[in-house]
């Protein structure tokens, strides 16, 4: 009976010695190597425990150690990731990174939009992606370099109207890790240039037109200056009809002065309205009357049909003058040469009124009609120029429109006639 006693003594010490090993030793092991495989696979992991009755009491305390790092380090990522995300997100310009082996590694909305790029670009080479060798060698060179480089390439895009050249300015620069002096890929940013290269062009147009109107009334002003200098100016008639010719030309130079300060004005909306009730019809029948000559000339014919609800509009008076000026002036010139008519109408087009002048003359070919409202744009040239117009009236009246909140547009039928429409709110003011 003591022996058993003494068997079951023994048991029961193992137990508590085994359970105590379990405890002291086997769990804190097991917990210790758990946090350290969520470490090294980088999965979330909890904070380890502290085993402070335990010979893993140190390792225990190093690990959370080494835990609360990497938490500080994951927050640090995270929080420069979504900066970087951020930053690259708002940005307008087309943002990548590539490799040394020229595939992309980063790529920000922008990039996507800007290129119309239906897949991801990640992981893919950039002549795969652009299919355009000036890139890539571009790349190349700021690779082999190590220095930063520019180039202007253009492509035709497809847009809702149709294939328009877009420009754009890549600038690449080499990015190098630390503490090397070799790039370890490129940081490429792309802009869009386009409307700086198209206004550039606007520019030169515009400089050329205005070099080539004020050249051809210089050039007979000269011309006849010169005459009158050999000797004509003796001659009565010659000199009547030189002087004539000089006058002439002074005042279109004067017109196209005016003009061109006008135009400037309005498109850099440095004018300031002065709006104030006003009688279309009344303004429109002081404008014939200073026409009467040319309209007598054409032997035209003026029209009104003026709403009653269309008469009145909250419009500064002189600019709104100006453009029942050029329409009116236009339509008497190059309408219907025998027979013409023109006609003046107003009606009211929800909450703006509608100001139209039409006329029964040869319209405006189809081609044309894009194109009627740009600067200097003149559909039958010659004539334009012998009837004394400048090539800025129907500019004008665009930005007079404009201006004033409105908007203006054409409808013409070639061999039918013109109309000019302007809409303007019944009040500028609101």
């Amino acid at each position: 009976m003591s022996g058993w006693w003494v068997w079951l003594i023994v048991a029961v010490a193992a137990a508590a010695l085994g359970y105590g090993v379990i405890v002291y030793l086997i769990r804190p092991m097991r917990e210790i190597r758990a946090a350290i495989a969520a470490m090294a696979s980088e999965s979330p992991l909890a904070q380890p425990r502290i085993f402070p009755a335990s010979p893993f009491l140190a390792v225990s305390n190093d690990l959370r150690a080494v835990h609360e790092r990497l938490e500080r380090q994951r927050r640090q990522l995270e929080d420069e990731g979504f900066s970087l995300r951020a930053i690259l997100g708002s940005m307008a310009d087309g943002v990548m990174i590539v490799d040394r082996g020229f595939r992309i590694r980063l790529a920000n909305d922008a990039l996507y939009s800007m290129f119309d790029l239906k897949q991801s670009p990640i992981n893919r080479m950039v002549i795969e992606v652009f299919r355009d060798h000036r890139i890539t060698m571009a790349m190349q060179q700021v690779v082999r370099a190590g220095q930063t480089e520019s180039i202007e390439f253009h492509t035709d895009a497809i847009t809702s109207a149709g294939e328009a050249e877009r420009h754009y300015c890549l600038t690449i620069a080499p990015l190098f890790p630390s503490g090397s002096d070799q790039p370890a890929g490129v940081l490429a940013v792309f802009s869009d240039v386009t409307e700086i290269r198209s206004l550039e062009a606007v520019r030169r147009d515009f400089v050329a037109n205005v070099s080539h109107e004020f050249r051809t009334p210089l050039a007979i002003i000269t011309g006849y200056v010169e005459t009158l200098l050999d000797g004509a100016i003796e001659d009565r008639e010659m000199a009547f009809r030189s002087l004539e010719v000089i006058q002439r030309h002074g005042k279109r130079l004067n017109l196209l002065i005016d003009d061109l300060l006008t135009i400037s004005s309005l498109e850099h909306r440095s004018v300031q309205l002065t709006l104030r009730e006003t009688d279309l019809r009344e303004l429109a029948e002081r404008v014939v009357e200073q026409l009467e000559s040319e309209i007598s000339a054409a032997g035209a014919k003026v029209e009104y049909a003026f709403a009653a609800d269309a008469e009145i509009a909250q419009v500064d008076a002189p600019r709104i003058e100006q453009v029942m000026l050029n329409l009116i002036a236009n339509a008497v010139r190059y309408g219907k040469s025998v027979g013409g008519v023109v006609s003046i109408s107003t009606k009211r087009n929800g909450n703006q009124l509608e100001l139209t002048v039409s006329d029964n003359g040869p319209g405006i070919p189809y081609e044309d009609q894009p194109h009627i409202f740009e600067r200097f744009y003149r559909v039958r040239k010659d004539r334009a120029r012998d009837a004394g117009g400048t090539g800025l009236g129907l500019s004008i009246v665009k930005n007079v429109a404009l201006i004033h909140g409105g908007s203006v547009a054409l409808r013409s039928t070639p061999g039918v006639g013109a109309s000019f429409s302007v809409l303007l709110p019944i009040d500028s003011r609101g």
